[in-house]
């Protein structure tokens, strides 16, 4: 909440203290997120302490405070008392706060923090299937950057273990046919060797003796599996660029191995006290831990002595912990019980933790996406396919070839990214390409028109932002936009407190109505509020180009 908002709130609770102190009552709870008005007294508590009815409480209270001069009204409802504050006398300061740089931003001490996101096998395109890794990724960064810590987001390129090495067998034995896009032309030849890892003895002897040989710091096999990996990482980069999602940092895991940081690790856990060894192969014993069935023992290396995935990860998250104060992992909801393990062997060798924010997985209408069943949809076919249909709803418009097509890009990319975040991601959703571009529904198109019709009204008012001066009071319209404005501070705080990026679009979207209705209700230019109204009109453009900033939606002028 607003400061000067919150400051004029406690001012007036501390009047309606000294009331209830008088009429030897108790105080009465707040509920500061009421449905009507700024704030609400509860008065069911006091009912069973006073033997009264709530309703009777809430009316007698009522009468108590409508004198207060900073209250507008206070009308009992259903044992509730709603509260509405004068806006009137505040409504300059809460603009200029609003207007201020440091508005929403955070007093605390500034954290350098990696948030480690995507993060997808090179081995093909990305599905759309965990198309919310990368969106959510990027979208928290952006939020803890907007917030004031410093932010680094980084993709963890896994290059070493059996599908990497699979992909460096297709890649050497198979040409592929299909042409374009390189992570779609190559994907062909990962998925013959694939099939012939499943069906073959000899090629799958071969595929592992490959694995071997890289946890083994056989530098020339290590360099071989690392290079196609990147051949299809280049295609991978492309379309997470395109989604503008694209990490600061790509970490490969074959570095771990080939500067003997994975050796010091499974030094390190075989001098803890729950290390046990099993048939030359060492392992944590977490009986203790609360994990069932196998996974009370986490082995960390093999037979052999060689390493595991789980070993590279713990290792990855050591060298994070160096350079960081706080590490960030994004994860797909069967990632669960790893992210579990990963900590408490990073327990045992004094470590910081990693936080983690799982997601549940996205589908289409057509149902789950299933490799086996053939029903795959790529990320890029999904956001080339959105951007056309965004291209056709443009085609009403006199806008010229270059803009319609600058504009249904960003719609486009936009629609596809907001319609992800504004579920809670912990919930499984399934994604549906008119929703989101659904012009009069919680979607991009609606907050970026509703932008781009702030952008219009300060253009054709065509002067500079003029200081607030209130020559009327204010209408309905105005307080609700205020209000909605003066909210914002508290949206960013939650979101960053519970890491949950889709208390932003759902902000996005409140603003973005409350200003149409604004625009409604109130002209603009030649009204003798006119000073005020071209404010309100400057900050709501102004917070809605920084929360569609923060989920990645381009902000249009023009639409």
């Amino acid at each position: 909440m607003s400061q000067i908002v919150t400051d004029r709130i406690d001012d007036i609770l501390g009047k309606i203290s000294t009331i209830t102190r008088k009429l030897n009552w108790p105080d009465l709870p707040i509920d500061l997120k009421p449905p009507i008005g700024d704030f609400a007294l509860i008065c069911f508590p006091a009912a069973k302490i006073l033997k009264q009815d709530p309703s009777d409480i809430a009316t007698k209270i009522a009468l108590q405070i409508n004198d207060i001069k900073e209250i507008t009204s206070a009308e009992p409802e259903k044992g509730y008392c709603n509260v509405v504050i004068d806006w009137n006398d505040i409504t300059i300061d809460v603009i200029n706060e609003i207007n201020d740089d440091s508005y929403a931003k955070t007093k605390e001490d500034v954290e350098k923090i990696l948030i480690e996101h995507t993060s997808a096998n090179p081995t093909g395109p990305f599905h759309m299937g965990r198309a919310r890794n990368p969106i959510i990724g990027d979208s928290i960064a952006r939020l803890l950057q907007y917030y004031g810590h410093n932010v680094e987001t980084e993709y963890y390129v896994n290059d070493t273990g059996r599908q990497a090495a699979t992909l460096a067998f297709g890649l050497s034995n198979y040409e592929t046919k299909n042409k374009g896009k390189v992570d779609h032309e190559l994907v062909e030849a990962y998925q013959k060797a694939s099939k012939l890892l499943e069906e073959n003895e000899n090629i799958r002897d071969e595929i592992y003796r490959k694995m071997e040989e890289i946890e083994g710091g056989n530098a020339e096999v290590l360099k071989e599996v690392k290079e196609s990996a990147k051949k299809m990482l280049e295609g991978m980069k492309v379309s997470l660029k395109r989604l503008g999602a694209e990490a600061n940092n790509y970490y490969h895991e074959s570095d771990l191995i080939a500067n003997g940081k994975v050796g010091k690790v499974i030094e390190s856990l075989k001098n803890s006290e729950i290390c046990k060894e099993e048939n030359g192969a060492y392992y944590l014993d977490l009986e203790k831990e609360n994990i069932a069935g196998r996974n009370q023992k986490f082995f960390f290396t093999r037979k052999n002595g060689l390493s595991l995935y789980t070993t590279r990860d713990i290792a990855y998250h050591l060298h994070k912990f160096q350079n960081y104060d706080k590490a960030l992992n994004v994860l797909g909801e069967d990632h669960r019980l790893q992210s579990k393990l990963l900590g408490i062997a990073l327990r045992e060798l004094d470590s910081k933790e990693p936080i983690s924010l799982f997601y549940s997985f996205v589908n289409l209408p057509g149902g789950k996406m299933s490799t086996r069943a053939g029903r795959v949809v790529y990320l890029d076919n999904v956001m080339e396919m959105i951007v056309e249909l965004a291209k056709n709803k443009l085609d009403e418009t006199d806008l010229n070839k270059e803009t319609k097509n600058k504009l249904a890009e960003d719609i486009g990319i936009g629609s596809l990214r907001y319609n992800i975040l504004k579920v809670q991601a912990e919930k499984g959703f399934t994604f549906n390409i008119e929703d989101a571009l659904n012009l009069q529904g919680d979607s991009a198109p609606f907050a970026m028109y509703s932008h781009a019709r702030a952008a219009a009204i300060i253009r054709n008012y065509s002067k500079d932002i003029p200081d607030i001066i209130l020559n009327e009071k204010l209408s309905h319209s105005e307080i609700r936009l205020l209000r909605t404005l003066a909210k914002w501070p508290d949206t960013v705080q939650r979101a960053v407190s519970n890491l949950a990026i889709h208390y932003i679009p759902n902000y996005t979207h409140e603003l973005a109505s409350n200003f149409n209705q604004f625009y409604r209700d109130c002209p603009v230019i030649g009204n003798n509020n006119e000073q005020l109204r071209i404010n309100l009109v400057s900050s709501s453009k102004r917070i809605l180009n920084t929360s569609l900033g923060i989920l990645g939606v381009k902000a249009p002028d023009i639409m």
